[in-house]
């Protein structure tokens, strides 16, 4: 069902309720209002009839019903009777042949006892008082029939249900119109967003008005095309990269062999081609290890977290793993007053992608040092843990410190020395999945200073 048709259904249903409520209200107070009238006007007549019958002499039944007959004005079927103590009749104004109301000595008891009541009699409406005066009692009832309360409230039923009628239909028009109106900036803005292609990722939706939902719901979708635009932005500069990386080494590789067949050489030249194409195959292996672990990591892969790490022997491990692939680095990790509690020194996350992060950053750290060494600092406490790589390279300008986690980006002192630019792309993506910051601080005179922060599984505060 579509919005603009549920909401005239419930806006129809809304105003029709509160219509029937009221009109239901109309009714029962008038019907009250009428009856109680009614009953009022009875009570009037039957003591009115009843002083002048017992009160004044001259008046007779004969006379009494003269007067009855003369009196005859709203008041319809009546049916007065009056008995004495015995309860022996002593007036009526009906014929023994007409319809009267049905009288019982219990009837005639309650009233003694009561001095009045009201109750109905089929069609009839009665009331009974008992009337006392000087020399004797007398019980008088009076019955009818309130024709013209009843023809009233007829009319006022159905008037009030050709209203209802009425107003329910104008109430549904007019919900469907407005419920039209009020959606009417939606269907624009769908209008506009089917409207956005893939080419035309650059184009913005127009805010009416800022303030209201419809204005927000726009300002939404123009900043879901913002992350959008960007992330089609990232991705083709991405897979550009990508295929820039992956054709050095290709195109390097064919034309070493496409030399080395233009005419025979000797087995040394072979074996040279041989060895520096094999060297090629490897840095692509590496390139192509790289980009498949950086398209695995990713901050929501939380699954890949299922181990208690300890951060010294881990340190330590990536020394020895990086000293024996490349003997000339210098690694020197220093433990600053390690606590007494070993839960301090453990994170919860991944030991393969925690090394992997520590080799990336020493080996930079190596490659980028004059001397070719690394200093490794290691802080811990209760709520944290930090580790610092710091080498003493040309540094990175503060103008490259935002850039440098993007894939594929190198700044320009680092030009003249191999590599892709993907590694501090993987450390960070490795550092956030495991809860932690990376951060980097310029060293005085020269050197860059990475610092890892994260925060132990166990933290006592």
């Amino acid at each position: 069902m579509q919005i603009r048709t549920r909401l005239t259904i419930q806006f129809s249903l809304l105003v029709s309720g509160i219509l029937l409520v009221t009109f239901l209200a109309i009714y029962f107070f008038s019907y009250d209002n009428v009856t109680e009238d009614f009953y009022d006007r009875l009570r009037s007549k039957a003591k009115s009839t009843a002083e002048l019958l017992l009160k004044v002499p001259q008046v007779n039944t004969e006379v009494m019903r003269a007067l009855e007959g003369s009196n005859r004005d709203l008041i319809y079927n009546e049916n007065i009777l009056i008995f004495d103590e015995k309860n022996r009749l002593i007036y009526t104004n009906t014929n023994p042949s007409s319809k009267s109301i049905n009288v019982s000595n219990y009837w005639l008891d309650e009233i003694r006892k009561a001095g009045q009541i009201r109750y109905t009699d089929g069609d009839y409406k009665v009331v009974g008082l008992y009337y006392k005066y000087p020399f004797n009692r007398a019980v008088v009832m009076l019955g009818a029939q309130d024709l013209y309360g009843q023809i009233n409230l007829s009319n006022l039923s159905k008037l009030l249900t050709a209203l209802f009628i009425i107003v329910t239909v104008i109430v549904a028009l007019a919900g469907w119109f407005f419920a039209k109106r009020a959606l009417r900036p939606i269907s624009k803005v769908m209008n506009a967003v089917e409207g956005i292609l893939p080419q035309k990722l650059d184009t913005r939706l127009e805010v009416p008005n800022q303030k209201d939902e419809i204005g927000r719901l726009t300002t939404t979708f123009n900043n879901l095309l913002d992350r959008i635009e960007t992330a089609f932005q990232m991705q083709k500069i991405f897979v550009a990269n990508v295929s820039h990386e992956l054709k050095n080494p290709l195109t390097k590789m064919r034309s070493q062999l496409e030399v080395s067949m233009l005419k025979e050489r000797n087995p040394a030249d072979y074996r040279a081609t041989i060895n520096s194409v094999l060297e090629d195959i490897h840095e692509l292996a590496q390139l192509s290890n790289t980009l498949l672990e950086l398209a695995k990591v990713s901050e929501d892969q939380r699954d890949l977290l299922t181990e208690t790490v300890r951060i010294d022997d881990l340190l330590l491990d990536s020394r020895q793993t990086l000293i024996q692939a490349n003997p000339s680095y210098n690694i020197q990790i220093h433990f600053n007053d390690l606590p007494e509690d070993d839960t301090w020194l453990e994170i919860f996350g991944n030991s393969t992608l925690l090394k992997t992060a520590f080799l990336n950053l020493m080996d930079n750290a190596c490659k980028f040092s004059d001397n070719l060494t690394v200093h490794v600092n290691l802080q811990c406490s209760a709520r944290n843990l930090t580790v610092r790589f710091s080498d003493h390279g040309k540094g990175i300008p503060l103008a490259d410190q935002s850039l440098v986690f993007q894939p594929f980006y190198r700044s320009d002192n680092t030009a003249s020395i191999r590599g892709y630019g993907i590694g501090l792309s993987l450390v960070d993506r490795i550092v956030k999945l495991h809860n932690g910051a990376i951060s980097i601080q310029t060293n005085n005179p020269k050197g860059t200073t990475f610092i890892l922060t994260f925060i132990p599984p166990l933290s006592k505060f």
